[in-house]
């Protein structure tokens, strides 16, 4: 690989110039790196040929040139995969960066102004989390956090958009190792992906305090007026939400569906429970008056 990478450099320093090498060279071990990631955008695995199509200006002319990263060679019209996923890296504005932060190994590939914005979230989520990854990676609008054993926790930021991926993780697993981070991200984004209300629901049940915040903010304000006055005609609906969270709280975070559905028996109306289903969507969490399937079932 060191004579071809060398070899390569040395065209690309033709092409463009030889003051661009050491920026080139950056960008090529950087690319690399994303590559053999298993669940990046350029991991050939998916079976598509990761490409990095170098660009520049010079005064009105765009020059670029597509390189293999996997093979390492400049490519033409001839030698092109068909089958390929392509990154631009401007070498009058992009930038590799390693650096440290909180002790986690962090290489940063973007331009500047997106990669500060989405610095300063990486160091934000790093104050509230419980456990960081030893390494990280941001690829432009990416964030993949590296937990070791092929365990990562994807993050895609689009403008105020989220979406959360686990990868080789449970559910238990990444809700103990980003904590309070959960909800720092709760409140940052606007819209938000289902795994990421799981996520928020499996941090939610670990304590009585974090399920309280919970359910005033997502479920409450969604229940329909029959599922309210139920708890608001209770002495204590406070007395309820105890006895709910312990059922929740024994709840297999790990075999979390697409709802949560709860039915409880009212001994004034045995025939009549009450049902609470509580659905995660890419849009959000819904309240939903009839179950599918009852996982939690008590009486009041």
């Amino acid at each position: 690989m060191a004579s071809r990478f060398e070899v390569l450099l040395q065209d690309l320093g033709s092409r463009f110039t030889k003051d661009d090498i050491p920026k080139i060279r950056d960008a090529l071990l950087a690319l690399r790196r994303v590559m053999e990631i298993p669940v990046s955008y350029l991991n050939p695995s998916s079976g598509y040929h990761p490409v990095v199509v170098f660009k520049k200006r010079f005064g009105r002319v765009q020059k670029e040139v597509p390189v293999s990263i996997l093979d390492l060679k400049i490519l033409n019209r001839y030698n092109m995969p068909g089958w390929r996923r392509e990154v631009e890296f401007w070498l009058d504005n992009d930038v590799v960066i390693r650096e440290n932060l909180y002790g986690m190994e962090a290489l940063l590939i973007g331009d500047p102004r997106g990669l500060n914005r989405l610095s300063d979230i990486i160091r934000r989520l790093a104050q509230y989390m419980s456990v960081r990854p030893s390494k990280l990676v941001l690829f432009y609008n990416t964030i993949y956090m590296d937990y070791g054993g092929g365990r990562y926790i994807q993050l895609l930021l689009r403008g105020n958009d989220l979406e959360v991926r686990l990868i080789r993780m449970k559910l238990s697993e990444a809700s103990s190792y980003l904590g309070k981070a959960i909800e720092y991200m709760d409140s940052a984004f606007g819209n938000k992906n289902i795994d990421f209300y799981k996520l928020l629901f499996a941090h939610a049940s670990e304590t009585y305090s974090s399920f309280d915040w919970f359910f005033h903010r997502y479920i409450y304000p969604r229940l329909n007026p029959e599922q309210r006055e139920f708890l608001e005609e209770m002495q204590d609906y406070r007395n309820f939400l105890r006895l709910l969270y312990d059922h929740i709280n024994r709840l297999n975070k790990d075999r979390i569906g697409d709802e949560i559905g709860i039915r409880v028996i009212r001994r004034a109306n045995p025939k009549r429970p009450l049902e609470i289903g509580i659905a995660f969507t890419n849009r959000g969490i819904d309240v939903r008056r009839y179950v599918n399937t009852a996982q939690i079932n008590f009486m009041v």
